[in-house]
């Protein structure tokens, strides 16, 4: 079936390539840190410090989405996200700056992404949200194919300086075309004129809770993977991890794209249990890998859940719920998310250091199969009936 989508999901699709290509170049942080002398804890801290900053700030940006136009907190967030690639510049040493910097980023990616998020979601119909996010949700991956290692190798060449400067190349583009965009009306809900909902009595909704605990362990799993799969070559056993995630980014690529275009199911609460499924598939499948191409097809796996969990679970967040709510709700979605980021290498740091790095994926595979599987069955009567429209 052919779907077409507004132009305002391509819009913000391209605003996300290029602003994440800057946090996805940051990704090589660590290596600066070291460079001036930070310890191991010290990185931790550092780089965890921009998920728990975008953690708090989600109710305050979810807040603002109710009363402030979505493009102005959007161009907001987009000049801190560039004032802070350019704050990189200057750094000596490490100290109570870097601390403030990290802060700052973390609140202004979260400003951006949650105003890019919810006009998404107001532009397009109901039916098609699930496939726009997808489309959207894209822009996160795809950077993560080519800049990290464009970064590496402008770091090897001309060093740090000129690395920063990709960073806010990468940064300002968004900006300046933001500037000068201009996005038609947004359609307005049907429940403008009824009182907003609290966070606190948004999140006690069982259906709204049982998707942020899913999210929660869908990022966990994710984040785990990223992390702790480039650290097997250390086990004596010559793998790529690259491989991985290039299979992995571009099966989600791929079936965001052609999934949600083609596929009549596609929108579905009835995915989200098999995606998560294939999660603990692909954690079993790196705990067997014994070459580069078998990991890489364990990326594929991993690539099949990744693909359906984010647009569907990021959509089904906000159906139903009152357009003054929309934006509330997405952050408690987002929420879920950055608290998955931060918990999952914690998680599995424990595992690996008790079990083994590969035996703790197996263990991640039961935790995820177990904690899913609960959820779904506690949450089920709400998450296979949308709340209704009219709901504030």
């Amino acid at each position: 079936m052919d779907k077409k989508l507004p132009k305002e999901v391509y819009t913000i699709q391209f605003l996300i390539l290029l602003c994440f290509s800057s946090l996805a170049a940051l990704n090589l942080l660590p290596l600066f840190f070291e460079h001036l002398g930070g310890s191991p804890r010290q990185i931790g801290f550092l780089v965890g410090l921009f998920s728990f900053a975008a953690f708090l700030s989600r109710p305050f940006g979810g807040w603002l989405l109710s009363r402030a136009d979505p493009k102005k907190v959007m161009l907001v967030g987009l000049f801190m996200v560039l004032v802070a690639s350019v704050l990189y510049l200057p750094i000596q040493r490490l100290g109570w700056f870097v601390i403030f910097l990290r802060i700052f980023h973390g609140v202004g990616f979260s400003l951006f992404i949650l105003s890019a998020l919810l006009i998404v979601v107001l532009a397009v119909q109901e039916d098609l949200r699930t496939y726009a996010i997808g489309v959207v949700s894209t822009g996160f991956l795809l950077p993560l194919l080519v800049v990290p290692a464009l970064g590496e190798e402008i770091i090897k060449r001309y060093g740090f300086f000129y690395f920063f400067l990709s960073v806010i190349f990468f940064a300002s583009i968004p900006l300046i075309f933001v500037l000068f965009l201009k996005f038609r009306p947004l359609p307005k809900g049907k429940d403008d004129g009824l009182a907003s909902t609290g966070f606190i009595s948004l999140l006690r909704q069982k259906r709204m809770f049982s998707l942020f605990l899913l999210a929660f362990v869908f990022e966990v799993a994710l984040s785990a993977s990223f992390s702790f799969v480039p650290l097997l070559a250390h086990e004596g056993v010559s793998l790529r991890a690259g491989y991985f995630y290039t299979s992995l980014g571009l099966t989600a690529v791929s079936l965001r794209l052609l999934g949600g275009r083609w596929l009549k199911f596609w929108g579905s609460s009835k995915l989200l249990l098999p995606a998560l499924y294939l999660l603990c598939a692909g954690a079993v499948l790196v705990y067997l890998s014994k070459s580069s191409g078998m990991l890489a097809f364990s990326g594929i796996v991993w690539g099949l859940g990744t693909g359906v969990l984010y647009p569907h679970l990021s959509a089904l967040s906000v159906e139903g719920v009152g357009a003054k709510n929309k934006g509330k709700a997405l952050s408690i979605f987002a929420s879920s998310i950055d608290l998955g980021f931060a918990f999952g290498p914690l998680i599995f740091g424990w595992l690996s250091h008790a079990l083994g790095i590969r035996e703790a994926f197996l263990s991640l595979a039961l935790i995820v199969f177990v904690s899913s599987t609960g959820i779904m069955l506690w949450g089920r009567s709400t998450l296979v009936s949308p709340l209704p429209e009219s709901i504030p």
